[in-house]
């Protein structure tokens, strides 16, 4: 997943040549119903589990029941069979929003329409969440070697967690949807933490799955805090060291 190559680096005052390890970045070509749906660049690794999660998001399945079967004869392709529920493929009443790649959300998401209220009743501390992020920051070997990936996990009821990177924030999250949906974890009390931004889909994404708690070590838009408070999710930015922000649902962190 990295190539070595040789670089010039500036430092006090002097050019030096020296090795660099860079991240490479793979396109993976999903099909779905024999049709090609969409190219994502991402890691070569989990792809079954990026493809389930990235259809969920895009709202073509609404669980792992609507996939009929799943095929990748290589690392390049992967090919969706959904059953005739799920059979109807539009593009139509759609925003393309920010992120990587072909991020998307539902017209009915960004004027408030429909959206889930979140009911959990998990609290935290901000001891908890600090120790959290101290291990979450430390998990991701492929950052500390490029600084080139971001990182998701998902922290679930049973004290177990599930981790995923890849070079997009987005496919770091659908990699771990994936994952909930294959294997049919709980995660009605999870808490999600991410490297990434908090935009407006990255907080649906969450929002989709019940997911109450969403920490980030970066900040989230606007619109991203306004949807949490219609949801009353609790929403957790700039989580580094030994501080953060609360933007919405603080009544969760006690």
């Amino acid at each position: 997943m990295t190539d070595e190559i040789k670089i010039k680096r500036y430092a006090k005052g002097e050019i030096f040549e020296q090795s660099d390890l860079i991240i490479k970045e793979h396109r993976l070509n999903i099909f779905v119903n024999g049709e090609h749906y969409i190219s994502l660049m991402c890691l070569p690794q989990n792809i079954e589990e990026l493809a389930v999660g990235f259809l969920f998001s895009e709202g073509l399945i609404s669980s792992y029941a609507d996939v009929l079967k799943i095929e990748s004869p290589d690392i390049n392709n992967i090919f969706v069979t959904l059953d005739g529920a799920a059979d109807n493929i539009k593009a139509d009443k759609r925003v393309i929003v920010s992120g990587f790649g072909r991020g998307s959300v539902g017209l009915p998401f960004l004027n408030f329409e429909n959206l889930p209220m979140i009911s959990s009743p998990l609290k935290t501390s901000p001891g908890e969440i600090i120790k959290m992020m101290a291990l979450f920051n430390k998990q991701s070997d492929l950052f500390q070697k490029t600084g080139a990936v971001h990182s998701c996990s998902l922290m679930l009821p049973d004290g177990t967690s599930l981790f995923y990177e890849d070079i997009g924030r987005h496919n770091a999250v659908d990699k771990i949807i994936g994952r909930v949906l294959i294997a049919g974890l709980c995660k009605k009390d999870a808490i999600l933490l991410t490297s990434g931004r908090i935009s407006c889909e990255m907080l649906i994404k969450t929002a989709g799955l019940g997911i109450p708690i969403l920490v980030s070590t970066s900040a989230p838009t606007n619109m991203a805090v306004e949807i949490a408070e219609k949801m009353s999710m609790t929403l957790i930015g700039f989580a580094r060291d030994e501080r953060f922000n609360i933007y919405s649902g603080d009544f969760r962190v006690t």
